[in-house]
């Protein structure tokens, strides 16, 4: 095969055509088609003042401002209402009565709720089931209800004139029963306890000097406190007030705040477990600050 021979000069001639001047750029320069960013820096510039206006979302803004301390809580306190706390002794005598119209509702669904009272209505039932048509037998189930209840309310209605009955001369328990338990003159003694500024237990006694005995005429708390010791705590408190007075033995008033029944005894199993449980809290607190006394 032969070899082709290529002359010098035509070399020369292509070099030179193919030569590439550094002042004319080719137009198929592939760097053309990307602008060259003159003066590019990469300094951090000032930023323009924020506006008044503006909020700032930052993350940390949140946690700038310190958290407000926790209000401390209220305390319990016991103090005696004397007869010049007279906004002392009115809150007590509306804890008082508010308890005597609690007893209404307590009574009422005693009565509902006890198994006499379900069984009757039960017999009931099924003897107008078998008398009556359906449409009629709802008709009287009905009615029958709407009796019951309304007789209910107005039979257990005596807590309510019970309740108003408890005014300011509730308080002066001889003027209002002659010579009782040792006669007249002898002032009522209250005591509240307050959680932060709100009254919420009142108790009322009263000492009789000569037979050397405290009558408790009402104990109660507030239903929301009810449950925490308020109530234990506040008569022990009186026991001692009672104690400094003369009293060596503490019972409760025959005919205290609390002490009457409008329904027939079948239905006040409640108030009776709840008073005899009061009464023997209140012996055995005087027993034990007796025999703290003594021990002195």
């Amino acid at each position: 095969m032969e070899k082709i021979l290529t002359p010098p000069a035509f070399l020369t001639t292509l070099r030179s055509n193919l030569a590439l001047s550094a002042s004319e750029p080719s137009p198929y320069n592939s760097l053309t088609s990307t602008p060259i960013a003159a003066n590019f820096n990469l300094a951090p510039r000032s930023q323009p003042a924020p506006s008044k206006l503006s909020i700032s979302t930052s993350a940390f803004d949140f946690y700038d401002d310190p958290k407000p301390e926790p209000e401390p809580l209220p305390t319990l306190t016991t103090t005696v209402a004397g007869p010049d706390h007279v906004e002392d002794r009115s809150a007590a005598l509306g804890l008082i009565a508010q308890s005597v119209k609690e007893q209404r509702w307590t009574n009422a669904k005693a009565a509902v709720l006890h198994p006499t009272s379900i069984a009757g209505i039960v017999v009931a039932l099924g003897l107008l089931m078998k008398a009556f048509s359906p449409p009629l037998l709802t008709l009287l189930i009905a009615s029958s209800a709407v009796f019951g209840l309304m007789a209910l309310y107005w039979v257990t209605m005596d807590y309510g004139y019970l309740a108003l009955a408890i005014d300011w001369d509730w308080f002066d328990y001889a003027k209002k029963t002659g010579n009782a338990h040792g006669g007249r003159g002898e002032d009522s003694i209250v005591l509240v306890s307050r959680w932060g500024e709100e009254i919420i237990a009142a108790v009322v006694l009263r000492v009789v000097k000569r037979e050397r005995k405290g009558y408790v005429k009402a104990w109660t708390v507030e239903k929301g406190y009810r449950g925490n010791g308020v109530g234990a705590g506040l008569m022990e408190e009186a026991v001692r007030v009672a104690w400094g007075k003369g009293a060596r033995t503490m019972v409760f008033e025959t005919d205290h705040a609390n002490s009457h029944r409008v329904l027939p005894p079948m239905f006040n199993h409640s108030f009776d477990v709840k008073e005899a449980k009061a009464r023997m809290l209140l012996a055995d607190m005087a027993a034990d600050i007796k025999r703290e006394k003594s021990s002195r």
